[in-house]
């Protein structure tokens, strides 16, 4: 075969190699995309910012990553067990099939989530990028998505529970399921009904977070004066929360505890 032949071969394997990753979006590893302060200017230098080019998802290791669209931010929790956790295999899509996207410089440490670092990836296309906050956390998110036009005079409003348990030995890391949520705003208190598929009330309770099986779930806003010590065995029951995707604070979950009225004797 000729160098004409073998070049002209090598082109069209590359052009293919491009393809099927915007197309398809073949996943490759965090570390792929990352790129040094240098090639990040060049990129933002040569083309003006668009909030339009928006990231439709992104996934770490299969697993759909929160987008918080009014805080321009991402969320990935660490999978406890997981080999590549501090490099997991990325897969995305834009409402651009040409974008592409780049992280800036540093890689996922356990210093750096435990500093609460903030990093920048970017997408961009031949014209325009946008840049989002990629923040990790070692803790199970939680989504609660829910109408909030519906009506209603209780503000008790049926919603959709999206949560990722990275701390559980369990081979599905996600749990979905469908109930109520009762908020209070005054102390931004929330209490969830969490409903299973089931004909009696012992099959509609729901094992999360190694808790025992129940139906109704409390959230408590936690701050420094109420935050749990690393030995408290309520550990395992904090969470990141997000109302509708967008990202709320760090609560513990917990088990409410019903408690029957005196019985008068």
């Amino acid at each position: 075969m000729s160098r004409k032949k073998v070049l002209i071969s090598v082109i069209a394997l590359t052009i293919i190699a491009i393809v099927l990753i915007v197309v398809f979006n073949i996943k490759q590893k965090y570390s792929k995309f990352i790129v040094n302060q240098s090639n990040w200017d060049s990129i933002k230098e040569s083309r003006i910012e668009n909030n339009n080019l928006v990231l439709e998802e992104i996934r770490f290791n299969d697993y759909k990553l929160i987008i918080d669209n009014k805080n321009n931010s991402l969320y990935y929790s660490v999978v406890n067990d997981s080999k590549n956790k501090f490099n997991p295999n990325v897969s995305y899509s834009t409402n651009n099939n040409n974008a592409a996207l780049v992280i800036l410089s540093d890689e996922i440490t356990q210093e750096r989530i435990n500093n609460n670092y903030e990093f920048k990836l970017m997408i961009y296309d031949e014209n325009s990028y946008h840049i989002y906050n990629l923040k990790c956390t070692n803790l199970p998110i939680l989504n609660i998505s829910y109408n909030e036009n519906e009506e209603t005079n209780q503000k008790s409003f049926s919603m959709e529970m999206y949560l990722f348990d990275n701390l559980s030995n369990i081979p599905n890391k996600v749990i979905t399921s469908s109930g109520k949520i009762r908020m209070n705003e005054k102390d931004f208190l929330f209490s969830l009904h969490v409903l299973t598929p089931g004909k009696n009330k012992r099959e509609n309770k729901l094992s999360i977070l190694n808790m025992k099986p129940n139906s109704e779930f409390e959230l408590t806003k936690i701050n420094n004066d109420n935050l749990p010590k690393q030995g408290d065995n309520t550990k395992n029951n904090i969470v990141v929360l997000f109302l509708n995707n967008e990202y709320k604070g760090v609560y513990l979950l917990e088990e409410k505890i019903i408690t029957e009225p005196n019985k008068k004797h």
